[in-house]
């Protein structure tokens, strides 16, 4: 597009760096002043779109760049994740000692995003737990969801993945059906004057798709770091009841494992105090569950080398997954090709039970067996264990399942039966 500055300048926002949120810059070109922020992209929206200028407060700054601004530079700065972003315009702020800075517009350093200390999980389940009391004396009020959307700054801002999707649609349809937004809430943080959005990501994109007016916020008034902030929103999603997405093992276990890459944890079986209490808050998980998150935890931590920078693991075992890969198979299956899914704890006789299900159903009603099956895979892990996607490749025991189907349909009475692999998608963007 044309933009309306007189300088104009990208940093590293090639396609090949994960971007969903940058840091930019303006600069007065005469007056030398100026003003550095942080934007988290929505999800069909691009770092270079202009669609997006500042969220400053500063009267003087928004005058300017409204009445005359052919005389600013404008440069996006860095590119990468929500939480990345969070922490760099805060080390870059603290940095020039913005604040105090007369030539910056900048009122504040940033949100601090940690500290050397530990989140304060006491605090943190206390607020989790009056967010959902409508008793509690939190302040709860009626907002403009228009008004909310320009203003607050959400933690997630990209929904790219299938969950993400069907949780929206889910919400959407609820509140199309009721055309309210009753019995959903959002959860915001005041914290020095910036209004974050600690709960309700998912719903408050769902209000926005419906095109509902107004929608009830539970506010938080407390001095948070950004990483309490997370651990707050990953604890609001704990509840079942309410309607939200819940907390699942894998973002227990990413929680602990940033809090270790961080030094603020040294035990690496995660069995320490501290470590059993943020999964029992964060996630509400009890008994054997607390032994799943912290084995999650440890697979991740040996596997972390091979992950991908942004993106996390799929576990298709989930049930919302298993319900997913259900209809893909279904998906591709036709006339001639039988769909299924398998793990790489390959099971043939489960394959063989589904085919014979399938034809007898088709015989029954005058049709042909169909000659050809089509099965998706999916894997534990990426590189951890022999039954994740880089051992099982390696061995390359398709080839002995193959021939195993090939025969028995060959015995059916099936001439030239074709064996097809496919690999569900492995691999989907992290949720800051």
């Amino acid at each position: 597009m044309s933009y309306p500055f007189g300088e104009v300048e990208f940093g590293p926002t090639q396609s090949d760096i994960p971007c969903a949120a940058f840091i930019y810059k303006f600069t007065h070109l005469i007056m030398l002043k100026w003003y550095i922020g942080m934007h988290g992209l929505k999800e069909d929206e691009g770092p270079q779109d202009g669609t997006y200028w500042n969220s400053s407060t500063d009267e003087e700054f928004k005058r300017l760049l409204e009445t005359e601004p052919e005389n600013f530079r404008y440069e996006i700065m860095h590119c990468g994740s929500m939480q990345e972003m969070f922490q760099l315009e805060n080390e870059i702020l603290t940095e020039l000692n913005a604040a105090a800075d007369p030539l910056c517009w900048n009122k504040w350093n940033g949100f601090v995003y940690n500290t050397p200390e530990l989140p304060r999980l006491p605090l943190i389940n206390d607020l989790a737990t009056q967010a959902y009391d409508k008793n509690s004396g939190l302040e709860r009020t009626t907002e403009k969801v228009e008004d909310l959307l320009s203003i607050v700054i959400k933690l997630q801002v990209r929904f790219n993945t299938a969950m993400s999707h069907k949780k929206i649609h889910e919400y959407k349809n609820e509140m199309n059906a009721n055309n309210s937004t009753e019995n959903f809430t959002l959860t915001i943080v005041r914290n020095n004057g910036k209004w974050v959005l600690v709960g309700g990501n998912h719903t408050l994109r769902a209000a926005e798709l419906s095109k509902k007016k107004n929608i009830e916020v539970v506010w938080i008034d407390e001095d948070l770091t950004m990483e309490e902030m997370h651990t707050l929103g990953v604890a609001l999603n704990r509840k079942t009841e309410v309607a939200r997405m819940t907390t699942e093992f894998e973002d227990c276990a990413d929680g602990l494992i940033s809090l270790y890459n961080d030094k603020k944890l040294t035990d690496n079986t995660f069995k320490d105090a501290f470590s059993t209490e943020y999964i029992k808050v964060t996630g509400g998980f009890k008994g054997t569950d607390i032994a799943k998150v912290r084995k999650i935890a440890r697979e991740f931590m040996a596997e972390k080398e091979s992950w991908k920078k942004g993106k996390n693991w799929i576990n298709w075992l989930l049930k919302i997954r298993t319900t997913e890969s259900t209809a893909q198979a279904a998906a591709i299956t036709s006339d001639s090709v039988l769909g299924t899914t398998q793990s790489s704890t390959f099971r043939t006789d489960r394959v063989i039970e589904t085919w014979i299900k399938d034809t007898n159903a088709r015989k029954s009603v005058g049709m042909d067996p169909r000659p050809h099956i089509k099965i998706l895979m999916h894997y534990p892990s990426q590189s951890n264990g022999p039954s994740s996607f880089t051992a099982y490749n390696k061995l390359a025991p398709r080839k002995g399942h193959q021939r195993i189907l090939e025969s028995f349909l060959k015995g059916e009475g099936i001439k030239n039966p074709l064996i097809i692999f496919e690999d569900l998608e492995q691999w989907e963007d992290k949720i800051s």
